[in-house]
């Protein structure tokens, strides 16, 4: 069979613009570091990586807002821990207070302190966050949650409806969602008067301002002595409730920690199995592309070689 001179070009040049698109392809998975480029290169494959790949998008939105949490959970802590200060201060000074042998002027001191202790307790309450937010009003994160001058209950609701606030939650993994925060009545309230931390130190404060403290009858038999004595007792019921809740927040800051692990371990797993799908094995690849070009090269310079022939070449 006689090849004519037209086909020996077409065969060669057919065959060295194969080679250049297999050698370009190859160096596109090596720059991106992707086997496949298009669905129709493994349909199966192709599945898996995306929907790995949109298993970790999930998982990265989940992190965020764990990230977001600890932040919120972080700075509840911080209010905590600082109310429990404030609060011993106070449980010291109406312990003090409580001493029948001191004097109008030394309890007038301890008012003062207690004032200052009051008003340093609700700033600590009253914090907001980065954004502005009260931390400690819950969904009503708008609203400052002990109010100066109001009517000392949270969020100015009554007990019934300041119960009902809860505090926000955020999607932390596949069916889970975590509270970002305990709302300021489940700490700053007396669960069995449902009276505010205020309210109730306010009181003690009047009682103990009274010029009749402590043999005064104010609501008979009580004198106010005793009356002061029983909102001693129910501040130490709140600080229970404070203590209560900083527990509550190391509680939830654990589980964000142990969570936020299992994200991670799911996302590298999900990486793994898109890699494994969709990935390029280089080792291969740069070896494919060693030979392809090398195949190329032999290819041209034949080519080269053999067209430069004629029959003149044959004749002396």
């Amino acid at each position: 069979m006689r090849i004519s001179t037209n086909q020996y070009f077409n065969k060669n040049t057919s065959q060295m613009t194969d080679n250049q698109a297999r050698l370009s392809k190859l160096q596109g998975q090596l720059a991106t570091g992707n086997r496949i480029e298009k669905p129709s290169d493994d349909p199966l494959a192709m599945a898996t990586a995306l929907g790995a790949k949109s298993g970790i998008n999930r998982l990265e939105a989940y992190q965020s807002n764990l990230s977001y949490l600890t932040n919120q959970l972080s700075q509840m802590e911080e209010v905590f821990n600082a109310s429990s200060e404030v609060m011993a201060g106070i449980q010291e000074s109406m312990t003090a207070a409580g001493n029948p042998i001191l004097s109008n002027a030394d309890r007038s001191v301890i008012v003062q302190e207690l004032h200052g202790r009051l008003d340093e307790l609700r700033g600590i309450a009253n914090r907001t966050g980065p954004n502005g937010d009260y931390l400690m009003s819950g969904t009503n994160s708008a609203t400052e949650p002990f109010p100066a001058g109001g009517t000392e209950d949270f969020l100015s609701l009554t007990p019934a409806a300041g119960a009902a606030v809860k505090g926000r939650s955020i999607d932390v993994a596949n069916g889970r969602q975590m509270d970002l925060n305990i709302t300021g009545f489940q700490a700053y309230v007396n669960p069995t008067t449902n009276e505010s931390v205020f309210k109730t130190l306010d009181d003690a404060i009047n009682l103990l301002a009274d010029p009749g403290y402590p043999n005064t009858v104010v609501n008979p038999p009580q004198t106010l002595g005793e009356e002061f004595r029983a909102k001693g007792s129910e501040l130490d019921q709140i600080f229970d409730q404070i203590q209560l809740s900083r527990t509550k927040v190391g509680v939830r800051l654990r589980e964000a920690e142990t969570i936020t692990q299992i994200n991670a371990s799911a996302m590298n797993e999900l990486e793994r199995v898109a890699g494994d799908a969709a990935g390029l094995d280089y080792a291969k690849a740069i070896s494919e592309l060693s030979q392809g070009q090398l195949q190329l090269q032999a290819t041209q310079q034949s080519f080269a070689s053999v067209s430069k022939l004629s029959l003149f070449n044959y004749l002396g």
